[in-house]
């Protein structure tokens, strides 16, 4: 009977609180290639790093204490990333950064006695950045701001590797539908902002306009009873076409990290 009602007591005191799963934080290094039309016709190449971190949250209900946990998971990653890149001829250099945040809703499915797992839903792409030109003079610099919907999925297999559980994932995430930022061709930053000449800056997206497609693959190890160390690789690929004007900033990275339990 007292076992029963601290049972429920616990249950009680965790219904509808959000209690963090796991905690994931990487670092990386690796090539990005930069085009953006409003600043020149070039193309450059150089490298960057990556800082990422991801937290993966389930819902804790009375039922869920009784049974098992929820398969309706909660996952926010937080994205920084900077690189410096130059043209063919290294006449001319460009300047990038950008900060993501992504916060998906996803639904998981165990297969194979729990060693498997699959997550499928959706999550909002946020991002804040900018493209800088040091040899520009007019418009040196362009801002990126974006919001997309993007349908996405987590696959995670575990197993054992040197008498230690390991585990692989993969996530993929696709373009939608979103929402961006960009001047019209030919118009200035001045025209824009001093003089309040608005021309469709605020630009609706598609999966045809925004092709911006993610994904990442993670090997983890377990070092301790709560910590794991992570390499993998992650491939971000933010692209832009609208008001006659072409944009992408691609960026493959080497991602080293740590999990926390």
């Amino acid at each position: 009977m007292r076992k029963n009602i601290a049972l429920t007591v616990v249950c009680l005191l965790s219904f509808s609180s959000v209690a963090a799963q796991s905690r994931m934080y990487q670092v990386g290094y690796g090539t990005t290639g930069v085009l953006d039309t409003y600043l020149s016709q070039e193309k450059f190449k150089g490298s960057g790093i990556t800082f990422l971190s991801t937290s993966e949250y389930g819902l804790a209900t009375m039922a869920d204490c009784l049974t098992e946990v929820s398969p309706w998971t909660t996952l926010v990653q937080n994205q920084i990333n900077l690189s410096l890149c130059e043209d063919r001829a290294g006449n001319e250099s460009t300047m990038e950064g950008a900060y993501n945040l992504m916060v998906g809703r996803y639904h998981a499915w165990s297969f194979l006695d729990g060693k498997f797992r699959l997550q499928a839903g959706g999550l909002a792409n946020a991002c804040v950045g900018f493209i800088y030109n040091t040899r520009n003079s007019n418009n040196p610099a362009q801002a990126r701001l974006s919001l997309n919907i993007m349908p996405s999925a987590i696959a995670t297999y575990k197993f054992r590797m040197f008498k230690h559980d390991a585990a692989i994932r993969y996530q993929a995430d696709l373009p939608l539908v979103g929402l961006a930022f960009s001047p019209n061709y030919g118009q200035s930053y001045y025209e824009l902002f001093a003089r309040g000449n608005y021309d469709h800056n605020a630009v609706p997206t598609t999966f045809i306009s925004s092709p911006t497609i993610r994904q990442q693959l993670t090997l983890g190890y377990r070092t301790g009873r709560r910590t794991m160390l992570t390499i993998g690789y992650l491939g971000d690929y933010q692209q832009l076409s609208v008001n006659n004007l072409k944009q992408h900033v691609l960026t493959h990275r080497l991602m080293l990290g740590v999990i926390k339990n």
